[in-house]
Formats: structure tokens, C-alpha cells, sequence
């Protein structure tokens, strides 16, 4: 596949596709997903999710279980999320036919008989959380292990965003494996500086890959080794300066960064970070997430604002005191290259190189998958790796 650049090129749309009928859509649906964040729904609530572009019920049983099942009653096709959650099952607000967690139809009111039938059925899929956030798999047969990945050895504080993006998926992925961007679109908020870089300082690379996906390591001269974790296919673990407000206590944060599809043209970036805080600290630490909290109520979605942005209609720089500016200027620069990339349009260079290595692991992992090998997958480490500076 590496040596047929038509090919390549013509097919990139299939395999960046989240589409259940598309290669990359197939590709995806063999690993755990994130749909929520765990505080984004409460026991006793439902809600609907788009990912991969297919929809789905999200609820949470009054035991506090998470579930996610099919999108719509069997009966007369009502959308299930506006129905009510009963102990650990979701009725229909339509005729109250009821579902439990595995789909399973276990009531149907007025009919005879009114109890379990088996025939209205409705799909479910393996729901589990892990640090606050809930996963579920949409693939066929068995789920892989979970959790997903390993996680911290140490866990301190967690603390977990979720956004919404527009662009498609591997944009933002391609783009995690690009140092040499800090230096210019995160000149906005400071970020670059954060580093302690002079303005063009802009590191060599060094990437090679691993049994769950790939490494790179970034230096400048003078500076310390930085080192980033990617697992297959779309989990960046990276140590990075955290968003301006919460950066009173707690220092820089350790990241795990996943991409999820909502559809072809927009994803969702679930941010969990791993934070150690000394008791003494704590009042500090959650007055800051408080006040954090608040400013992002009022504040305007990045979404909304990147696509203004776009349009004409805005600058960066009319943002800069968006308590998620950070993630705004990354919005701005993948949003910026169409929902959908046209790669023969652009012109690689040398600071590229990380860009290319993912793009060359990520197309063999694809021929693997059509061949029925094994694709890279995480692993449990039996140490921390090094990370950061």
C-alpha cells in the first residue's frame, strides 16, 4: 500500500471515514470509544450520542451504571433518550416499552403479553468508566481488554474535558504529531512560551514505533529530551502546560488526549488529566476549579466560535481571554484546512516528519486489518514512561 501513491491518495477519504461501512470506520470500531465524560450525565437521566456517525442511548441507571443501547424503540421508532430511566432500565415515553441495559425488550404495557419480548430487542454495547469518563465499544464481537489503556500508577486529582471540533478526526491526529506548530498557533495564549523557547527555536524529532503505536521524542539545542506517547489510533499521553485558569496550582498536567468522531466532518476531544495536589493545597485547587467552571458556563463553545472564525467573522485575538483558548487555536488551524483535508493539495517538509511516520503506520495498520493480521494495540507498562521534560 506504502508504494502506491494513487491509490493512497484516492482512498484516504475511506480510511479517515468514521462511517460503519468505510474502512477507517470498520478500523475504529475494533477499540474502546469514549462517548461522555462521567459527569455529563447523572443516575436516573438519559441522552442521546452521535459517534462515528451513528446514534445511539446513553443512560444511567438509578444504580449509577452507565449504559448505551440503540437509538430508538422498537416499537414505533421513537427516539429512547426522551423516555424515562426506571432501576437500571430505559422506557419508552412513547407506549412505555421498556429496555434494560443488554437491549433487551422486558416489558411492553397493553400488549399481550405485556412482559418480555424477545423479538423487539434492540442493540446494546459493552459500557464502561474509566477515570470519569465512559467508554463503549461498537465493534463486532468480543470487546478487547479494558481499560482501553493502562491509565497512571499513581493517581492524584483527575480532572476531565470534553469539546467539540470541526474538522474530521485524523486532522487533529496528524496534527498531535506536529512540534514545530507550538511556535505558531500557540503563540496566542502563551503556550510556546511555556515550553521556555526562545520564538523559532523549533525542536529536532526523533520518532520510532512501539508494540501499542508509536514514540516521539522532541529536543532543542540546550534543552531537555521531551518525550510523547501515541497509542493506536487515536490516544496521544503527553506532560503539557494545562489551560490558563488552571494553572494556579497544580503545574503542568499528565495528559492522555483521545479523538472520537461524532461524524466525517466533526469529532470530539476528551482530555483526562492526572494531577498530584498536596492536601494543603486542595482548598486552592477547588476554589480554581470552581471559578474554571463557571467562566466555561459563560463562555461561548469553541465550536461556534472557530466557525465564526473561519467565516471571516472573527480573529483569535477577540478571544484571548476564552478560558479554552488553547484548544480554540488548535480548532482554528485543523478547522482550517477544510471538515475534510484534500492531502494532495499540500506540500510536506522536514518538520513534517512526525506527520509521515503516523501517516505510514496508520496506512499499514489498515492493510493489516483488510489482512486479517493483528493491528498494535496497547500495552500495560510495567513502569511510568518518561514523559515531559
Amino acid at each position: 500500500m506504502d508504494g502506491d501513491k494513487t491509490k493512497t491518495t484516492e482512498n484516504w477519504a475511506d480510511y479517515v471515514s468514521a462511517k460503519p461501512d468505510t474502512t477507517g470506520g470498520k478500523y475504529l470500531r475494533k477499540f474502546w470509544q469514549p462517548v461522555a465524560l462521567s459527569r455529563e450525565i447523572e443516575a436516573g437521566k438519559a441522552m442521546p450520542l452521535r459517534i462515528m456517525e451513528e446514534k445511539f442511548t446513553l443512560y444511567r441507571g438509578e444504580t449509577g451504571t452507565a449504559h448505551v443501547v440503540g437509538y430508538r424503540c422498537a416499537h414505533r421508532a421513537t427516539q429512547l433518550s426522551t423516555g424515562w430511566v426506571k432501576d437500571d432500565c430505559i422506557q419508552c415515553m412513547y407506549h412505555g416499552w421498556t429496555y434494560d441495559g443488554d437491549g433487551n425488550c422486558v416489558a411492553r404495557p397493553g400488549e399481550k403479553p405485556a412482559g418480555p419480548f424477545e423479538r423487539a430487542n434492540i442493540p446494546a454495547y459493552p459500557t464502561q468508566e474509566h477515570l470519569g469518563v465512559i467508554f463503549a465499544y461498537f465493534g463486532e464481537g468480543e470487546p478487547p481488554e479494558f481499560p482501553p489503556f493502562d491509565g497512571y500508577k499513581e493517581i492524584g486529582q483527575i480532572e476531565t474535558h470534553a469539546l467539540e471540533f470541526p474538522s474530521n478526526w485524523f486532522q487533529t491526529m496528524e496534527n498531535h504529531f506536529d512540534e514545530t506548530h507550538v511556535a505558531f498557533v500557540h503563540t496566542f495564549s502563551g503556550s510556546h512560551n511555556n515550553l521556555g523557547r526562545s520564538e523559532y527555536d523549533l525542536p529536532e524529532m526523533n520518532i520510532y514505533e512501539t508494540d501499542y503505536g508509536m514514540i516521539r521524542e522532541t529536543k532543542v539545542p540546550g534543552g531537555a529530551l521531551r518525550k510523547t506517547l501515541y497509542l493506536m489510533p487515536n490516544i496521544m499521553r503527553i506532560i503539557i502546560p494545562t489551560f490558563g485558569d488552571l494553572t494556579e496550582v497544580g503545574g503542568w498536567r499528565d495528559t492522555y488526549i483521545i479523538l472520537v468522531p461524532t461524524d466525517d466532518e466533526n469529532h470530539r476531544v476528551f482530555f483526562i488529566k492526572n494531577v498530584h495536589i498536596d492536601e494543603k493545597d486542595m482548598p486552592a485547587f477547588e476554589n480554581m476549579h470552581a471559578a474554571f467552571q463557571d467562566k466555561i458556563k459563560a463562555a461561548r463553545p469553541v465550536r461556534e466560535i472557530t466557525e465564526e472564525i473561519l467565516d471571516g467573522n472573527g480573529h483569535l485575538n477577540d478571544y484571548l481571554d476564552h478560558p479554552y483558548i488553547l484548544i480554540l487555536e488548535d480548532a482554528v488551524t485543523q478547522g482550517g484546512q477544510g471538515r475534510i483535508t484534500d492531502r494532495s493539495l499540500e506540500m510536506l517538509g522536514r518538520t513534517d516528519a512526525g506527520v509521515a511516520a503516523f501517516r505510514r503506520v496508520y496506512l499499514r495498520e489498515m492493510q493489516a486489518m483488510l489482512d486479517g493480521r493483528p493491528l498494535k494495540d496497547w500495552i500495560r507498562l510495567n513502569e511510568e514512561p518518561a514523559l515531559g521534560f
